[in-house]
Parts: structure tokens; C-alpha cells; sequence
């Protein structure tokens, strides 16, 4: 009997599929095959509750007492995945009709990022009319899930072999939804929910080449997924459709691409065959209101990653406005005074927004092309012409303290042990003791490195103050605090 032909779908699904496969480093591919067919994983899905445990293992929350902010991948790959969730007026139709997303490097054209859209089972590529129902999708919450995904993928010691769980009441408790009193808890869960299938479907193939000479690392990624996701709602009632409702908690399964390989490998960066890249990600971020506070948000996330390499923090007004906006709302406030008033007042209060956070964004207005009439919470009459001048206008904005000298310093963050690795459930939640480590011992040692309480408290994910008091004999340790600081300032036992 002969075999039927495939299908041109199925054609292009196992193409798809082959370059996958080819995009493995060998020896991960034996491995990784096996856990694809232990597990459902490798495509984003919904889960049937009664397949998965009652209460799976699940990642520790990215911030704790004292810790305002926390390591997060901030590579290439990341970056543009998230532009393309912030400008979905960039998603355009390729030659063959899939819908797709291209990021090119300014500094090297030749470095490029595509992404596309894919189904939620296998790994077929979307056409342009089907990846619009996905690409709607994105949005500020879905960017603010992909941060919060690339943060806890920097605490796996080789997270293309890895995945973890999260908690969606987790999640919403991390965006300050716990204080948000329009949408009842069912419906926080599966917005939470709705961003992690989004998040799912989105690929990347990319052709980079980092550095030059003798140097160059070769970065380059086929087709994958960015995010290989399993969304477990667990609770409620299955309604008609076979979906639930009102859930009371939903697990969301995150294995972090193949770009992570090339592009967030400690190891293979210290033998100079890999990248390692990353900045850090603010509490306060997370929680900025993601529509009454729009534009700050997307200001804040947009700095977030471009901290890595943009570190002076200078831009013009009119580079950052085209970064965040579509080209036409510029051109139309150019050209319609309201609409240059409307603008600039949005832009005023996305700066007042950070300039307010509890960990400030640091903002310096350039005197000499930045009047004091154009600032936010100025009373003097706006002269004529006053949004070109604004446009030309230089501002430098960094991130809270202390992340723009721990990116300076290229701290790399201690990995942090993940709740559902196998060592970490043996280990018992840290207690606090009484500290082998002495507060003096602990300054001699910082010192001795020539670090400031801001650098270690850097490298901890911690605040100053909490260094201070520890230094001073005022703050105990938890053992595992201690032994990160024994580990990082290289105190023998």
C-alpha cells in the first residue's frame, strides 16, 4: 500500500520540525528527545488537571525581603521578542505569507532576529491571518510575563536543558494585582494564563555573529520556540467548550528555548564559545499599572533591557518616543497642535511615573537642550514650536541604584537553586541562625576585594541598607545568605 503524500502543512511542520532538531547542540539532543517524550512540554497546550500532580514544584517568588530586584536574561533574543510584543505595528507579511517580526542590530546590520508565530501543538509556522489572532494578544502584560520568564531562567545553571514551574497567584501577587479590584481572582488567573499561551507561540531564527576579529562568537539560532510552555488550570468547572471556568490556581511549565544555548551560557561564555548576557529587573517595574500608567511602563521596560549596552543612559526624546510609539502618532503630533499637547503630556507623566517609584529611575535633564518650560510639572507657557524643540532634547535615565554600576562592574549574579530541581526539595526552607560570619569579618573581606556595600549588596540581590545592618551586627543571616557571602567574598571556613 502506498504511503500518502504529505500534506503542504505537513511538509512545512517537519521541515520546521528537522530544523529544531538541527539547531540541538549534539549532546543534548539524545537528552532532550527523551525528556520530549516523557513530557508535553514541547508544545504549549492545556493540560489536563487530572495528568499533572496535585501540587507540582514550583519556582521561590524573584523578590524577597529586602530584594528589589533581581538578575534577568537581557540578550538579543530577548530584546527583540520583547519589541515585538510592544510594537505589534511592526509584525508584517514575509514573501511566503507567514506572518513575522524583524529586529536588526544597529551597529551590524548582517546581525538579524526573525520571529513568527506558531500553532499551539506542533511546530508548524502560522500564516499571516492566523498569527494575527496571536499577535493581538501581545501586549504590556504578555512583556511583563516574558521578563519575569527570562529572570527565572537566569537562575537555571543550564536552562536549555532545564524547565520550571511557576504559580499564576504568584505572578499576580509579583505585578501588584493583589491590590487590583476590578478583576476578581478567577480572572487575574486567567489573563495570567492567556499571556503564558500567548508567550508560547512565539519563535525565533536568528543569524548573529557577536564581536569581531579573532573574537566573533557565533550566536546564530534556527527555528525554535522562545518559550516552550504548558498552562495547567487547575479548579472550577469545565464548561461546554471543554475549558475552565473560574479557576483557582493555574501552573504555568516553562523550558526556555534553544536560543538560551547560545546567548545565556555561563560556561560555554568562559570558554569563549557562548554569550552571557543579562541586566536586572526592578520590583517597582512589575508593578506599574499597565493602563492608566502605559507609557511609563513601556519607557521602563524598554530601558530594562537596553541597560545592558546602552549604559550612559543619554537619548534624545524624539529615539525614545519612536522606540515606544508607531512613526504616524509622532508625524500626527508634529502636524496637529492638540495632539502635540496630548503627546507631550503623556510623555511628561511617564516620567513623573518613574521619577515617583518607591527605587526611582534616575533622570537628568540636559540643560542645554532641555528647557525648564518642557519638563514635567513646569507652569511656564510652552513657546511656539515647543514639540521639535522637544524632540531634539537630550535626557539621560538609568535605572534605579544600584543597577547601572552593577552592570558597569559586569557583576555576574550567584545561580540561584530552583525549588523544583530535585537537590533544592531536599534542602529545608533557610531558618535564621546565629551567623558564623562576623559583621567586621564581613566588611574586612568586602574591602579587601574593593567592594562597595551597593556592589555586594549588587551581587546578592539585595538592598545597601541590609549590608549595612549586617556589617554592623544589627541583621542576622540565614544560613543560606551566609553561605552565599562566604562563597562570593571567598571567606574560608
Amino acid at each position: 500500500m502506498k504511503s500518502k503524500k504529505p500534506t503542504p502543512a505537513q511538509a512545512q511542520s517537519k521541515q520546521t520540525k528537522e530544523k529544531l532538531d538541527f539547531d540541538k547542540p549534539v549532546e543534548l539532543k539524545a537528552k532532550n528527545q527523551k525528556n520530549l517524550d516523557k513530557d508535553s512540554t514541547s508544545t504549549t497546550n492545556l493540560q489536563v488537571p487530572s495528568e499533572i500532580p496535585i501540587h507540582p514544584p514550583t519556582e521561590p517568588p524573584l523578590y524577597q525581603k529586602d530584594n528589589y530586584f533581581t538578575p534577568t536574561a537581557t540578550a538579543a533574543p530577548i530584546v527583540s521578542s520583547l519589541r515585538a510584543q510592544l510594537r505589534k505595528d511592526q509584525w508584517d507579511k514575509d514573501p511566503s505569507g507567514l506572518g513575522f517580526f524583524l529586529h536588526q542590530a544597529k551597529g551590524k546590520p548582517s546581525n538579524i532576529i526573525e520571529h513568527y508565530i506558531t500553532n499551539s501543538g506542533d511546530i508548524s509556522l502560522l500564516p499571516w491571518d492566523e498569527a494575527l489572532q496571536i499577535i493581538d494578544k501581545f501586549g504590556l502584560l504578555t512583556a511583563k510575563l516574558h521578563l519575569i520568564f527570562a529572570a527565572h531562567t537566569m537562575r537555571q545553571e543550564k536552562p536549555w536543558e532545564s524547565k520550571f514551574t511557576l504559580k499564576a497567584s504568584d505572578i499576580t501577587t509579583e505585578l501588584g494585582w493583589d491590590k487590583r479590584t476590578d478583576l476578581n481572582q478567577f480572572q487575574k488567573l486567567t489573563e495570567i494564563a492567556k499571556a503564558a499561551f500567548a508567550l508560547g507561540c512565539l519563535t525565533i531564527q536568528a543569524t548573529w555573529v557577536e564581536g569581531q576579529g579573532t573574537k566573533q562568537v557565533e550566536c546564530s539560532v534556527q527555528t525554535s520556540r522562545m518559550w516552550e510552555t504548558i498552562v495547567d488550570v487547575r479548579g472550577g468547572q469545565l464548561n461546554l467548550n471543554r475549558k475552565i471556568d473560574e479557576p483557582t490556581e493555574v501552573y504555568i511549565t516553562i523550558r526556555p528555548g534553544l536560543w538560551t544555548y547560545a546567548f545565556l551560557n555561563r560556561a560555554g561564555y568562559e570558554a569563549k564559545k557562548a554569550l552571557y548576557q543579562f541586566g536586572y529587573l526592578a520590583q517597582d517595574l512589575l508593578k506599574i499599572d499597565l493602563y492608566h500608567d502605559e507609557l511609563a511602563l513601556r519607557l521602563g521596560l524598554h530601558l530594562t533591557v537596553e541597560s545592558r549596552f546602552h549604559v550612559s543612559g543619554l537619548y534624545k526624546v524624539q529615539t525614545l518616543l519612536e522606540a515606544l510609539l508607531p512613526k504616524t502618532i509622532i508625524d500626527e503630533a508634529r502636524l496637529n497642535r492638540d495632539k502635540a499637547r496630548k503627546l507631550t503630556n503623556r510623555w511628561n507623566h511617564a516620567l513623573e511615573v518613574l521619577l515617583r517609584l518607591k527605587r526611582a529611575f534616575q533622570i537628568e535633564f540636559d540643560s542645554a537642550t532641555y528647557p525648564e518650560e518642557l519638563r514635567p510639572g513646569s507652569k511656564t507657557r510652552k513657546p511656539r514650536g515647543y514639540f521639535e524643540q522637544l524632540l531634539t532634547a537630550k535626557i539621560t535615565i538609568l535605572p534605579p541604584a544600584p543597577i547601572p554600576e552593577l552592570i558597569m562592574t559586569k557583576a555576574k549574579p550567584l545561580p540561584a537553586r530552583s525549588q523544583s530541581s530535585p537537590k533544592s526539595q531536599k534542602v529545608k526552607t533557610p531558618t535564621t541562625s546565629t551567623n558564623e560570619l562576623s559583621g567586621p569579618q564581613i566588611r574586612q573581606a568586602r574591602k579587601a576585594k574593593g567592594w562597595s556595600q551597593v556592589k555586594l549588596a549588587g551581587w546578592l540581590g539585595v538592598t545597601q541598607a541590609f549590608i549595612s545592618h549586617v556589617e554592623k551586627g544589627n541583621r542576622p543571616l540565614s544560613k543560606e545568605m551566609e553561605a552565599k557571602l562566604k562563597k562570593l567574598l571567598e571567606i574560608q571556613d
